[in-house]
């Protein structure tokens, strides 16, 4: 059958062996039927009852992958395979990107976002595996993500989540240097938003021509200081000016009214077994009912519950359970604020059980 000039689709097999229904040792063997197509620069597989929703993408595919290669100078693979699925994460590794559908009203933009990841590992190389530049390299991704959310109107609120971030004096790259940190305490959403508004300020400075020297300069550097020096700018000068525009940006919202959560652990009982509580304290002004959410690690042991609040300024006493004196617990109590749309928390903290 034919969709158009030079796309035909076609329905092939696809074994899925599944482990696990009759035991490790009594796999089944699925078939599931599954449509391919094809286009100049693109080999796309989808599920055979999504034909709709891959005529859809194939109608923007090949616009936005020439967009994208002409944005990074050509960077991208000349072949790419792509792969549409109902429920899974988005994703890219090389020259295969995996598309999920449940963002089916944002797919032409998360299809963008990982276009730009394969372009920027195809510069940088080993060096996009650096953790010291994940917050630029998913800065820039998520700055091409919101070029296409800005036309679908659906752009996500990265503004104010850097704004936030600046509040909480985190938008520095010493501290964004350990990406993984700062995502566990920030979010992932605010430290890729912190990213974004980096690119977005050496986009206003130097245009993607800059953008596109600083990648050149982190092909061959460990830090992104000096990148920013070996591509032409200089770092103190730009960190300074990034951080004005980020206290001009605070400047625009209010932020007086994000909960403020306090905890403190409580033990009672003698011997080797103590009962455990964590006395909670959440002050929330944004709501006189709401969730908060407490994490907790006992001996590597995950643990998260949620409880209801019912006043704005909220005292409880929550039961952990019975443990053993020496045990070493971790914790950490959350609230989901409407103001930024993001999570506050209470970081974590870890005391032994005395």
């Amino acid at each position: 059958m034919t969709l158009g000039p030079g796309r035909t689709f076609r329905f092939v097999a696809v074994r899925v062996l599944v482990a696990g229904f009759l035991g490790s040792s009594s796999a089944t063997a699925l078939v599931a039927q599954q449509a391919r197509d094809s286009t100049s620069h693109l080999q796309v597989v989808y599920p055979a009852d999504e034909r709709a929703a891959a005529r859809a993408f194939l109608g923007y595919a090949e616009g936005v992958y020439e967009y994208i290669d002409t944005l990074f100078g050509g960077a991208l693979p000349e072949k790419l395979h792509v792969t549409l699925l109902k429920d899974a994460r988005s994703g890219s590794s090389g020259p295969e990107l995996h598309l999920s559908l449940h963002h089916r009203a944002a797919l032409q933009a998360v299809y963008a976002a990982e276009l730009s990841r394969v372009a920027e590992r195809e510069i940088l190389g080993e060096s996009y595996e650096l953790q010291g530049y994940r917050f630029v390299t998913e800065g820039l991704a998520n700055w091409v993500e919101a070029r296409y959310e800005r036309q679908l109107g659906i752009e996500k609120s990265r503004d104010i989540w850097a704004a936030y971030a600046y509040v909480l004096e985190a938008t520095y790259p010493e501290y964004l240097a350990s990406y993984e940190l700062a995502e566990e305490e920030l979010g992932k959403n605010v430290v890729d938003a912190v990213g974004y508004s980096f690119v977005s300020h050496v986009f206003q400075l130097h245009g993607m021509e800059g953008v596109r020297s600083l990648l050149d300069a982190m092909a061959v550097n460990v830090d992104v200081c000096s990148s920013l020096s070996d591509s032409g700018a200089d770092c103190e000068e730009f960190v300074d000016g990034w951080q004005s525009a980020l206290a001009e940006q605070a400047r625009r919202y209010d932020f007086a009214s994000l909960p403020e959560i306090w905890s403190l652990i409580e033990v009672s009982g003698q011997g080797d077994l103590r009962e455990v509580g964590l006395r909670v304290y959440i002050q929330n002004p944004e709501s006189s009912e709401f969730t908060f959410f407490v994490s907790y690690v006992i001996d590597g042991e995950h643990f998260e519950e949620a409880f209801p609040a019912e006043r704005s300024e909220f005292r409880a006493i929550v039961p952990l359970g019975t443990m053993r004196e020496g045990t070493k617990l971790l914790w950490e109590v959350s609230v989901w604020s409407s103001t930024v749309l993001a999570w506050r928390k209470s970081g974590w903290q870890d005391q032994v059980i005395r």
